[in-house]
Parts: structure tokens; C-alpha cells; sequence
């Protein structure tokens, strides 16, 4: 029995009617079983237009339930046999995704068998997706490897707040039965930063109003029919702002455009099966009918979803990250043992030190105080020294790494601080200012040295577009996700590592923040003399070259 239904966007009952394929009363006529290549045309149903906003939906329609049952028992090999074609559809939507976002972790909504996941997944995105159709989510699971795929809607998969970076809706929202509500639960799991993806027909598309009722996008499956004008009031009243506009060229070998034109003239579908040679079928062709529209949002910034902005992510994980703080060590034997004591032990889960050919007991005592050592035979560098801690942090299962020198010129009883905004998903690198609220002129910094730091973060940041007050810190913690992403290895074995990966970081638009640091200096500490000092200035300043 099919049911009445009001407007999902306004609420409103008062409607008229675009398009009727029936005679008699709809509401005794039982529609067909789903599946997602069906494209037979003249099925019964009923398109209304909402007297008050316009939308375009599908009314009546089956209840919620005997949809959700029918979208589960869906199966369809037929869909497998444009696996190719479809991976490539998939791939030009992850580009323009990565326009965006250039990585992170991405969900799927209506993913059916997994093709756009696993191209995602082939790029460094960690994926997630949610399908109703148990066949289609045995494949995704099964042949595709993909275990974040799950049978339900979205509603039910109770994912934490502010856990995305990137949600894909693709080919979905026509089918869903509340569309609206669906918005604003990917709201909800999407980052303050995050980039949405919907692409659905356009039912206001010239081949659409020329074809009418026999459009390929008017289907028994849809639900909703958007317009470029409903679809972005839809999206605004659930709290996006729409950042690109595009239509979607669809891509399908020739023998599945052929299948398309049977369904509209048999004679000339003969007449092309004839022209074309058995050997071009499966070749690949991209159609652009500008009737398929592709839009990239972001989260509104309003009051009314301020709280939400400013809300903590991944609380659910913050507590089963693993730290590992890393010590990257070169005669440090006077001041280890005190910045080890320091470190808070409930703050990290295990303590790496690479020594760099150190030429005093560096390495004794740290194996006496039961640290993870590792050694480099000959002196390879600062850089190098950081390149092999970020290496074997990561080979130990670190979540987060923060790195600390082990000549007690940063205070390690900070580290909790520095580990916060990661933990909570307000950033993906943080670093210790030591120019922020005077620390380091009070810390015994020179004058020389704090001057020449203030000038080139000014001109790193103009450079970089930041606004960061110290680029020079050695104090810092990465997300695991940071140092999977970025090449750190490529960069140099000296100090200017340090601002090389910035420059990468930023590049791959990852956010750093910055917390406040005392920092000591002392005759026992290690620190770059003045010329040196000027041969790393200049150093910077070659690397900024780069990036002008």
C-alpha cells in the first residue's frame, strides 16, 4: 500500500502533479523490485511539485520500511560489468574532492559495491561507507577488502561527531527517503573544515524537459527530483553553503550507451550496433548531457551552529591513541635523564631515542633508563635524527608522535597541552611557541636569536599565508595521519628539515595549532651558535624561494 507524504524540505501537503504514468488509483498498484542498472521506462508512479518551495518528489510512495526491506534484498550483476567505467566516474569525483581535501577520512553514503571507496582508498584516504543492499555490501567487504562498509542507513551507524573530512553522496539522494534529515546527519559527522560531495539528475536539464515523463533520471526508485534551485535550498536549510558547481559527464562503454538507446528507439539502436564493430563496445566513452548536477559544500559558519563548530572530534578514540614521544639525541648525556623524568609517564605510551653518533654516554644511560634506542653509526644530522624517530614511531603503532629534546630546553610536563588539540580534532600537527607570552626572551634566549626567529616567521607566514608565531619551535606533536601523508623523508638531513615539513604539512592542508612553551637556555643545553645560525637563516630563505 503506498502512502502519502509531505514536502521534505518545507512540510507542506499542497502539491500538483508534473508527471502521471498510471490510470486508475496508484495506491493499489504494487511497484517492481529495485535494482540499480534498471532502466525500463512507463512504470507506474506519480511526480508532484510542493505548492510552496517547489521541490519535486515522488507521491505516494511505499512506507520507509517496504523500502528499506526492497533496497536490502537488491542484487544486481549487471552493475559489476561497468566496474572500469564506473572507477573512472569515481576518480573525477576524487579529484575534485581533493581540490578540496587532499586527504583524510572519507565516507560514502549509498556506496553500493565499494568502486569510489577503494580508488579513495588507493590515494591514502582512510573509507567508510554505509548501503543498504546486503549483496552489494558482501562485495564491497569481500572482494574489495573494504571492513568499513557497513548494511545500514547513516542514521543508524552512529558515527561520532566531527569524524569526517570528506563525505561522498553520489547517485543517493534521490533515493533516500528523508533526505533533509540525511543532510543534517552528515552534518553532524562532518569536520568543522569537512567538504561534502552530492551528485544527483537535474530534473530542470533540457534532455529532461524534452523527454519528460521518459527521462532516463525518472525512475520508480526516486524518490526525490532535484532542481540546481531545491537542491541548494535543501543543502542551505540543513546548514551547508555551496563552494562549486559542476555537471557530471557519466562515463560507460558503448555497449551500455546502446543498451540506453534501445530503451528509446529499438531502430536505432540496431542501426548503431550495426556501425559499430564488436571490438568497440567495451571501449569507453565520455557523454556529458548537462543533466546531472555535482556540488561541493562546506558547513555553514553561523551562530546557530557555533557549538556544534567548536564541538570536540574524535572523543570516541582520543582515549585508545597510541603517543609515542620521540628524542632525537646527539650528546645529550647531561641533561637526558632530568627531561626523561619530566616526561608525564600517563601522557605517553612509550619513549623512543635515536642518537646520532653522540660521543658521550647518550646511549648508556638511555638503555639505563629502559628507553627504546635506536643509533646511527655516523652523524647524519638533525634532520635525519627526526626522520628516523618519526619512522620507528610509526613501526610501533603511534597515533600521535610528539618529539621532545633531550636537552631540557623545552619543558616535557607541556606535553599534555600539545597532545589536546589532536586528541579532540582541532588539529593534525601543534607546535610549542616559545614567543608566545614572552617565553622566550624570559626563558634566556639572545636577543640576536629572537629577533632573527620574529623575521623569518614573518616571512614564512607571508610565504605560506599562516599566521603562526614561531616556525623554529623543536617542540611538536603530529598525528599519525600528518607523517603517513607527507614524504617527511625527502627533506633535508640538516635543520631546515623543521621548515620543509611545515611546507609540506601546509601544502596538504592539514591545520597545525600552537600552544604556549617556557623554554630554558643553559650552558649545559644544546643550542645554534651564531654562525651556524646564520647558514640555517639562510637556508630558510632558499626554502621560501620555493614556494613564491
Amino acid at each position: 500500500m503506498l502512502k502519502q507524504v509531505k514536502c521534505n524540505l518545507c512540510g507542506c501537503e499542497q502539491y500538483s502533479i508534473v508527471y502521471k504514468t498510471y490510470k486508475g488509483d496508484i495506491s493499489t498498484i504494487q511497484l517492481d523490485n529495485y535494482t540499480i542498472t534498471d532502466n525500463r521506462r512507463g512504470l507506474p508512479l506519480r511526480i508532484v511539485r510542493c505548492s510552496k518551495c517547489g521541490l519535486i518528489y515522488a507521491n505516494p510512495r511505499p512506507p520507509v520500511q517496504s523500502l528499506i526491506a526492497s533496497y536490502s534484498k537488491m542484487a544486481d550483476a549487471a552493475y559489476l560489468e561497468e566496474e572500469k567505467a564506473r572507477r573512472l566516474s569515481a576518480q573525477s569525483i576524487l579529484n575534485q574532492l581533493q581540490g578540496f581535501k587532499k586527504q583524510g577520512r572519507l565516507l560514502d553514503v549509498g556506496c553500493a559495491t565499494g568502486f569510489l571507496l577503494d580508488e579513495a582508498r588507493k590515494r591514502g584516504w582512510e573509507v567508510f561507507g554505509v548501503e543498504l543492499s546486503q549483496w552489494a555490501v558482501d562485495y564491497a567487504r569481500n572482494q574489495l577488502g573494504l571492513n568499513g562498509v557497513s548494511q545500514t542507513i547513516l542514521k543508524n551507524a552512529h558515527f561520532p561527531s566531527s569524524y569526517f573530512d570528506a563525505v561522498a553522496l553520489v547517485d543517493a539522494i534521490e533515493h533516500l527517503t528523508d533526505p533533509k534529515g540525511t543532510l543534517e546527519e552528515i552534518r553532524r559527522v562532518l569536520k568543522s573544515d569537512g567538504i561534502i560531495c552530492v551528485n544527483t539528475p537535474d530534473i530542470s536539464s533540457l534532455a529532461s524537459k524534452i523527454l519528460r515523463a521518459r527521462w532516463w533520471g525518472v525512475k520508480q526508485a526516486h524518490l526525490y527530483y532535484f532542481t540546481g534551485k531545491s537542491l541548494r535550498k535543501m543543502l542551505a536549510e540543513s546548514g551547508f553553503i555551496i563552494k562549486k558547481v559542476k555537471t557530471h559527464a557519466r562515463i560507460f562503454s558503448l555497449k551500455y550507451w546502446f543498451s540506453k538507446i534501445k530503451d528509446y528507439n529499438d531502430n536505432l539502436y540496431k542501426i548503431c550496433r550495426f556501425l559499430i564493430r564488436n571490438n568497440l563496445k567495451n571501449k569507453l566513452v565520455r557523454i556529458n548531457l548537462a543533466d546531472q548536477v555535482e556540488v561541493y559544500c562546506r558547513k555553514m559558519r553561523k551562530l546557530k551552529y557555533l557549538e556544534e563548530l567548536e564541538e570536540s572530534s574524535y572523543a570516541v578514540e582520543s582515549e585508545m591513541m597510541k603517543v609515542v614521544a620521540v628524542l632525537p639525541a646527539y650528546n645529550a648525556a647531561k641533561t637526558l635523564k632530568q627531561t626523561v623524568e619530566d616526561i608525564p609517564k600517563d601522557a605517553v605510551n612509550d619513549i623512543i631515542l635515536v642518537d646520532d653518533a653522540s660521543r658521550d654516554a647518550t646511549v648508556k644511560i638511555a638503555r639505563g633508563l629502559g628507553l627504546k634506542v635506536f643509533v646511527h653509526h655516523k652523524n647524519l644530522g638533525y634532520g635525519a635524527n627526526q626522520k628516523t624517530c618519526f619512522t620507528k614511531a610509526l613501526e610501533s603503532g603511534a597515533d600521535i608522535v610528539v618529539m621532545v629534546h633531550p636537552d631540557y630546553q623545552y619543558d616535557p610536563k607541556a606535553i599534555p597541552q600539545m597532545l589536546e588539540p589532536i586528541k579532540k580534532g582541532k588539529a593534525d600537527a601543534v607546535f610549542g611557541s616559545r614567543m608566545m607570552k614572552g617565553g622566550a626572551l624570559e626563558g634566556g634566549m639572545p636577543a640576536w636569536k629572537h629577533n632573527a626567529n620574529i623575521l623569518l616567521t614573518a616571512l614564512e607566514n607571508v610565504t605560506f599565508g599562516t599566521y603562526l608565531t614561531e616556525y623554529h619551535s623543536g617542540f611538536r606533536a603530529y598525528s599519525a595521519k600528518v607523517l603517513k601523508s607527507i614524504n617527511f623523508r625527502l627533506n633535508s638531513n640538516g635543520f631546515i628539515f623543521d621548515t620543509q615539513i611545515i611546507a609540506q604539512i601546509l601544502l596538504h592542508d592539514f591545520k597545525i595549532e600552537e600552544v604556549p612553551i617556557r623554554t630554558r637556555y643553559f650552558d649545559e643545553a644544546s643550542t645554534v651558535k651564531f654562525w651556524p645560525g646564520v647558514i640555517y637563516g639562510l637556508g630558510i630563505l632558499k626554502t621560501l624561494l620555493k614556494y613564491t
